[in-house]
């Protein structure tokens, strides 16, 4: 085989894996929970109290508050954010534990708290926290 031939063989051969190696590999090391969470922002939508939606009883106090205003943005390096009609209201780092059910809020500082994920897919986020349940919604 002439030196011309062997390198038109051989790109012919590497080709095709240079191809398949240039995928996007975003998704592929993280969980699919992870993957969930982090895919977009996150709009309150219920408050649940002893399996009663409160959300607009909120409204009607005397300082109201609109759940419905209220966002939360994960990222997949590991922070968080959460808003009130457009302003930051906290934000900090984030971590899963105990199999991705729970996630963990400022770990480590004196904000430290933990939800318990109720319910998670591409539509919904449903975590209790201190026997509230908090649904949001994308």
């Amino acid at each position: 085989m002439n030196r011309y031939q062997l390198r038109y063989f051989l790109l012919a051969i590497l080709f095709p894996l240079f191809l398949v190696s240039c995928g996007d590999d975003d998704d592929d090391d993280v969980s699919p929970n992870i993957a969930q969470l982090t895919a977009g922002e996150w709009t309150g939508d219920a408050i649940i109290v002893d399996g009663e939606d409160i959300t607009d009883e909120l409204l009607e106090e005397e300082e109201p508050f609109d759940f419905r205003q209220y966002t939360s943005q994960f990222e997949r390096a590991g922070t968080y954010n959460e808003s009130y009609q457009g302003r930051t209201v906290a934000e900090g780092d984030w971590e899963y534990q105990n199999n991705d059910r729970i996630i963990v809020f400022d770990e480590g500082t004196s904000r430290e708290y933990y939800v318990v994920i109720a319910k998670l897919d591409d539509d919904e986020l449903f975590y209790v926290q201190d026997g509230v349940e908090y649904r949001f919604v994308r």
